[in-house]
């Protein structure tokens, strides 16, 4: 299935709402995974990036890129809406970094080019993970790291489309989670955690470590209502993959 044109044209029209309601909280400071902005001090996820060649898969405004990039990581921040690479070209500081135009499962990069691929909701949330991590495998080298936070496939199996919000009843089947409508043909993707263990493992790639971030009771969730709001204290919301190219 090749979402691509239409997941393009969703981004651009939505950039520049989406990062006027959510950059306040995405960028409140550095390093903050996911819906409920839990910090990366808490979940040791990504490590010391100083000196590192890093590539964000879908940067967005580029929050976490400048983030990394300020910390000493030559960082490329890689994103298939034209509009959300401008908000991230708008908002670099003085830590420059590159910007590439490009989608996940088709990275426009040579093999062996970087130390860590990573990204939060981005490009592994957005194109199929079937083909796009074996992309993020391709282009690191050996001893290379692939970090990534996508929603929990509970969170979805629990989402009821009419009423808006992620409830405590499971609406759609488990094993059905494939690829989920976001409108005007646009798609976004979610896998069981065995899914997720195939794939990584037949991009070669070995798991070090499953997260599931749990933020504390009345941490506000940005992006989605929740009944009971502290549904993500209780259930895992998010998975956070830590893996590495042997």
């Amino acid at each position: 299935m090749d979402s691509i044109p239409a997941n393009r044209r969703l981004w651009n029209q939505i950039s520049s709402a989406y990062q006027h309601e959510h950059d306040p909280q995405i960028g409140a400071s550095p390093r903050l995974w996911g819906m409920y902005s839990v910090p990366d001090a808490h979940l040791h996820a990504l490590g010391d990036v100083t000196g590192k060649r890093v590539l964000e898969l879908g940067c967005g405004a580029g929050q976490w890129s400048r983030a990394l990039a300020a910390e000493g990581a030559t960082v490329v921040g890689l994103d298939l809406s034209e509009a959300q690479l401008a908000a991230a070209a708008r908002a670099m500081g003085a830590a420059r970094y590159p910007l590439v135009q490009g989608a996940a499962e088709q990275l426009p990069f040579a093999a062996a080019s970087f130390d860590l691929v990573f990204c939060d909701f981005g490009g592994l949330s957005w194109a199929p993970p079937h083909l796009a991590v074996p992309q993020a495998a391709r282009v690191l080298r050996r001893g290379g790291r692939l970090v990534f936070n996508v929603a929990s496939p509970w969170f979805e199996a629990c989402y009821d489309e009419a009423a808006g919000r992620v409830t405590t009843t499971l609406q759609q089947d488990y094993f059905g989670l494939d690829t989920i409508a976001e409108g005007d043909g646009a798609t976004s993707y979610q896998l069981t955690y065995g899914g997720w263990v195939k794939v990584l493992r037949g991009a070669g790639l070995v798991i070090d470590d499953l997260i599931e971030p749990r933020p504390g009771p009345g941490t506000s969730n940005g992006y989605n209502e929740t009944d009971p709001p502290d549904w993500a204290h209780r259930w895992p919301a998010e998975l956070l993959w830590v893996t590495h190219k042997p």
